[in-house]
């Protein structure tokens, strides 16, 4: 390996002269060549020393942990049995991968700390409006009478009819929905299909005839019939009993 020469600079710790090393050697983070980079990362402390900067003990601890890295990756194979066949390398790689981590997330925030120094805003304006002035010359109880007459109109013209209104309309007389459901069951029983106008034939009143349609999606929700559209019916559907739908319990039916 080329021996490199760079400039001291300061560094924030062993890692980033760790770091900075091997980005000049362009070796792979994963596969750290112990020797050549140690023998550079001595070099730069003792330049750092001989410069009178002051050394922190942690670089003096990496170096230890350097050498005892390489110590370990210079004996016999045989004799690291008993302390297990991980790289010595391992640890050293990890603290290297989260401290890159660490240095790129304070990069990205470094170029964001100054982004909004040159935006510029203006403080909202203070609009001073004057009191309101009412006139109570003209108040009087017959012109309260009328507003308060004309605020209930108002408000009887939103609220809902009164159920007088809907006499005549709908009726009350009770149809069971069950009953309903089991005509047609028994009619679908003997023919397996039928026309969807033909449920309704024979009903005599409103209630009825809402009786009987609920009826149909009571059988549909128990998965009894399906309703389908029907080329040759003339416009009309068709009711299909389900062949596999079995027998059908008329007491789960609500009335």
């Amino acid at each position: 390996m080329q021996q490199l020469s760079f400039k001291l600079t300061a560094f924030e710790g062993p890692l980033d002269l760790l770091l900075t090393l091997i980005r000049k050697n362009k070796v792979n983070i994963y596969d750290i060549p112990i020797s050549e980079i140690l023998d550079q990362y001595l070099e730069a402390v003792s330049d750092m020393q001989s410069a009178d900067i002051e050394v922190a003990s942690e670089f003096l601890v990496t170096a230890a942990t350097l050498l005892r890295i390489k110590s370990q990756m210079l004996l016999p194979k045989a004799d690291l049995e008993g302390e297990g066949e991980d790289d010595p390398r391992e640890e050293l790689v990890r603290r290297l991968i989260e401290y890159r981590r660490c240095k790129a997330q304070a990069e990205y925030l470094r170029g964001r700390e100054n982004m909004g120094a040159a935006l510029f805003f203006k403080l909202p304006d203070i609009i001073e409006r004057e009191n309101e002035r009412f006139d109570y010359s003209r108040l009087t109880l017959e012109n309260l009478y009328s507003a308060y007459l004309r605020a209930l109109t108002k408000l009887e013209r939103r609220m809902p009819p009164p159920v007088r209104s809907f006499r005549g309309i709908v009726g009350h007389e009770p149809v069971s929905v069950r009953g309903r459901v089991k005509n047609i069951w028994n009619k679908l029983i003997k023919k397996s299909r039928m026309l969807f106008n033909d449920i309704f034939k024979g009903t005599k009143s409103r209630p009825e005839l809402v009786a009987s349609f609920l009826a149909v999606l009571e059988l549909i929700k128990l998965k009894k019939i399906r309703v389908e559209d029907s080329p040759t019916a003339g416009g009309d559907m068709v009711v299909h009993r389900i062949a596999d739908s079995g027998n059908l319990d008329f007491e789960s039916v609500e009335e």
